[in-house]
């Protein structure tokens, strides 16, 4: 894979893992007052740690050896490197793992098609939607970050990244498809239009985006004893959700609305697909907004290696080529 480029980021505190036998200040953090109400608070903590990590655990997709695509072998996407972006994100920007990357060289001819992982993902969470690609018409790129840091961070190094595509390489337009919080960073950057002049983003695809928050991060906020900054962005009723609502998309980019909804044997409550509810998905505004709604009876991770999700994501990029060709003079 060519190393297009490599966005420096804003330092970000040092953070740990949470939970009693991850974190060496947890005895510290609980036996303070009263021992008792202290081993109370102790169990709390840990039990509300361990809710917030496995929805950050179940957002990424362990990919199979027989996705095979060319340019997706890169050592910086290793569970080493993702780890250290969702608990040390300092530590990720100061190591400059994150970027846009080309898959292989840029060609004018072919439109950009770029992909955003979630939480705890990496680029390598695309493989079976790359693989299904058609790469003579599409160019596929993708946005690799640091998932534990601020998603309004992450949106800004993401339109900086854009710009930086646009300078070197005269792009001038960009298909998002984003899975997860990846889906709330794209549309903060195409809301954004100024962060990203000159390029023009007809077409946003987000799948099993929790638009409406979630309410394990809301807890974890508020009583985990470690807490990283993307969950504060995306607990329910956060300023930063808030914000993504404040205005409408811009006409000119159809967004294609994809939630999942099948649940894992051991769940419990309300609909969703074994990490984010429907409603979240489904949250109001985002499906008034919505160029196009679709739902697929997969769950969270199973999304991202769909037939009928990358039948979708043909359809809709083969409906861009079509309009931006009945446009052309």
């Amino acid at each position: 894979m060519s190393r297009v480029f490599i966005v420096r980021g804003r330092v970000h505190r040092k953070i740990g893992i949470a939970g009693a036998a991850l974190c060496p200040r947890y005895e510290w953090l609980l036996w303070e007052d009263c021992p008792d109400v202290a081993v109370m608070r102790g169990y709390i903590a840990v039990l509300i740690s361990a809710m917030v990590m496995m929805f950050t655990a179940s957002c990424s997709l362990a990919p199979r050896d027989s996705d095979n695509v060319k340019g997706l072998e890169e050592v910086r996407f290793s569970p080493a490197s993702i780890k250290q972006g969702v608990w040390s994100p300092d530590e990720f920007e100061r190591a400059e793992r994150g970027g846009i990357f080309f898959l292989d060289a840029p060609v004018a001819r072919r439109t950009a098609v770029l992909f955003i992982h979630g939480i705890n993902g990496s680029p390598l969470d695309f493989k079976f939607l790359i693989a299904h690609l058609d790469r003579s018409r599409f160019q596929p790129c993708v946005f690799f970050y640091a998932s534990g840091a601020s998603l309004s961070q992450s949106g800004r190094d993401l339109a900086v990244a854009i710009g930086e595509v646009h300078s070197r390489y005269d792009v001038e337009s960009l298909v998002i498809v984003a899975h997860s919080i990846g889906g709330l960073i794209a549309r903060d950057v195409v809301l954004n239009q100024s962060a990203h002049a000159g390029v023009d983003i007809p077409v946003l695809i987000t799948m099993s985006s929790p638009w409406g928050g979630v309410p394990s991060a809301g807890l974890g906020v508020r009583l985990s004893p470690v807490v990283i900054d993307s969950w504060r962005d995306i607990a329910v009723g956060s300023p930063y959700l808030s914000s993504l609502f404040a205005r409408q998309l811009p006409a000119a980019t159809r967004h294609y609305l994809l939630f999942s909804y099948r649940k894992s044997w051991s769940s419990f409550g309300l609909s969703g697909d074994a990490v984010t509810s429907v409603a979240s998905q489904l949250e109001r505004t985002a499906q008034e907004q919505a160029y196009r709604v679709y739902g697929f009876d997969v769950s969270h991770s199973e999304i991202l290696r769909s037939r009928s999700v990358a039948d979708v994501l043909d359809e809709a990029l083969r409906s861009t080529l079509l309009a931006r060709t009945e446009v052309a003079p």
